[in-house]
């Protein structure tokens, strides 16, 4: 945290995120239901995250630095009411991703949901969820990093 002994914010204050990040996808992931065609796509839950997830503060500048794993669980149900959970992995996820940086990994033996997972499910995930957690991330942590210069 900043302190007196940090005037005008200009020494480096870090924080470690990944507890925030791993909320922050329970809350914004988990549950997101997507549905499209033939499937209707749910989020069941949050297998793991692992990596780092850093906010940091120098010069009195703002910035956040992660590098995650994210595995999740879809629940997968045809118009026939068949229903497959399937394992979704993000093996890099960074702060510098865009829309076209995003590698996700599909555990399915069926290229049918493989396919519309890509071209239905994850396309929201990303627009609703994934390229939104830095901007959330820093809104979130950027006042408890800031020292009051007045």
């Amino acid at each position: 945290m900043a302190t007196v002994h940090n005037p005008n914010n200009w020494h480096w204050v870090d924080k470690n995120c990944v507890p925030w990040a791993t909320d922050y996808f329970n809350k914004n992931l988990v549950n997101l239901s997507v549905p499209q065609d033939d499937y209707v796509f749910t989020v069941k839950s949050l297998k793991s995250l692992s990596g780092d997830c850093d906010v940091t503060q120098r010069k009195g500048n703002v910035r956040c630095l992660f590098e995650l794993k994210i595995e999740f669980i879809v629940n997968v149900k045809s118009s026939e009411d068949e229903e497959e959970e399937v394992t979704i992995i993000l093996p890099e996820f960074e702060h510098d991703y865009d829309e076209s940086d995003f590698l996700f990994e599909i555990k399915t033996t069926k290229s049918d949901k493989k396919s519309a997972i890509k071209k239905h499910f994850l396309p929201v995930a990303q627009k609703e969820v994934f390229l939104k957690f830095q901007p959330d991330l820093i809104a979130a942590h950027e006042p408890k990093l800031r020292h009051n210069t007045d």
